[in-house]
């Protein structure tokens, strides 16, 4: 179970918005694609741009956000962010109603709510240790990711009653409601951040971006987790392209069996979440995060080793250690890094490292197309895995191999003069 830390009210007000959240958040990745397809004559290249209008907000503005949730209040980020996000997502059930669903439409809901997350997860991500406590990162990154691992089983569980009952795009209404609830989160805390004090001359938003960037490379922690993360993701999205190509064109598995595979594997990402900080207090952080690199690896490997005989249950076990690995190292990762940054840097080295693996993230997805087809499917999993293995060396070296515990480690104090003074911002 997630560390029994006593978290503070503010917490637990978050993190109920963020599980019902994740709940919606799932359900819409499954409905929003059915509307387009079954509703509106949509493609498999609209699908593929609908999810592309999900996730590259964060290639090009992670680290816009991460200047603008500097500037500004992390909580009125995130409630203006929900606002908007539930009246993207909420105009399609409503639209549908009036049988007035485009594909045009999808388009411009999928990338504001793109764009509107980035923000919210920026802000989130660096609001967590006021609301936890310094000594609460990980017990609370261990419950948020918990909470999204329960969501990608319970989340697409609901996803199928929701649409056999409702159709898909009243389905969609859920994620809506899913943002309404983590507004009233919100809304109901009592914290309230201190007011930013305004810079005597206004300051470039290029440079301030260029600060969140320059103080991931300085600090020596901070610069190795980058490096790590980025050269496993790069072999993570290349290896996860060339996974569904593995299980049906090779091991011949019906989509069924493929779905019953990664649900089952997901046990994985739940056990991971529980478990990261107690892994981390017995073996080290360093050890612990070369552990789950080399885990993803042999995840990934399993599968040519098993043959197409063993395909059902390799891919069960390559997704269970992939999962579990998975929730390890993101969990550690950004506890350290929500640890050691400084308070009036966090947005930015927030921002600056999500457009880091969002970016890698992508082109990861382009060079396993490319290594499938150049080398084939087998051979590019085996070495998508060595790919990801090599990020260990980030992490057995200075000064990573000799962090014990990332609850442990030193907290960050201001870089630069306080960017905020004591006040009430609404």
């Amino acid at each position: 179970m997630p560390s029994p830390f006593a978290f503070p009210g503010d917490f637990r007000r978050l993190w109920i918005g963020q599980t019902i959240s994740a709940f919606g958040d799932k359900v819409s990745r499954i409905a929003l694609p059915t509307v387009a397809l079954l509703g509106v004559g949509g493609t498999a290249w609209d699908v593929g741009l609908l999810a592309a209008l999900r996730f590259v907000p964060f290639v090009l503005l992670g680290s816009v956000a991460g200047v603008w949730v500097d500037r500004v209040s992390y909580r009125r980020t995130m409630i203006l962010a929900d606002i908007g996000r539930l009246v993207a997502m909420g105009s399609v059930p409503v639209a549908y109603l009036f049988d007035a669903v485009t594909l045009g439409h999808l388009f411009v809901v999928a990338g504001v709510v793109g764009v509107l997350t980035v923000f919210f997860e920026v802000a989130a991500q660096s609001f967590l240790p006021t609301l936890a406590g310094t000594d609460g990162i990980v017990a609370g990154n261990e419950r948020l990711q918990t909470s999204r691992a329960v969501a990608e089983v319970g989340g697409a569980a609901a996803a199928g009653g929701l649409m056999q009952f409702l159709g898909a795009a009243l389905a969609i209404l859920a994620d809506a409601l899913s943002f309404l609830a983590s507004l009233v989160s919100l809304l109901l805390m009592r914290h309230r951040e201190p007011a930013a004090i305004k810079p005597d001359k206004p300051r470039s938003a290029l440079k301030e971006a260029k600060e969140g960037l320059a103080m991931l490379l300085s600090d020596a922690r901070l610069r190795n987790l980058m490096f790590a993360s980025t050269t496993v993701n790069l072999g993570v999205a290349t290896a996860n392209t060339l996974v569904l190509v593995f299980a049906y064109d090779h091991a011949k598995l019906s989509p069924g069996a493929v779905g019953l595979a990664f649900a089952i594997g997901t046990a994985g990402l739940i056990l991971g979440a529980v478990s990261a900080g107690a892994i981390a207090r017995g073996l080290t952080l360093g050890r612990t995060l070369a552990m789950s690199i080399f885990v993803t690896g042999l995840g990934f490997l399993v599968l040519p080793v098993g043959g197409q005989g063993l395909a059902m249950t390799t891919l069960v076990v390559s997704q269970f250690l992939i999962g579990f690995a998975d929730s390890v190292f993101n969990i550690l990762v950004l506890s350290l890094v929500q640890r050691i940054t400084p308070p009036e840097m966090m947005g930015r080295v927030n921002g600056t490292a999500l457009s880091v693996v969002f970016g890698t993230g992508t082109l990861g997805g382009v060079a396993g197309g490319l290594v499938g087809t150049v080398v084939g499917v087998l051979p590019g999993l085996v070495l998508a895995s060595a790919v990801i293995c090599c990020g260990a060396a980030f992490v057995l070296v200075e000064p990573l191999r000799t962090v014990r515990d990332a609850a442990n480690e030193p907290v960050a104090s201001s870089a630069n003069p306080p960017q905020r003074t004591p006040g009430v911002r609404p």
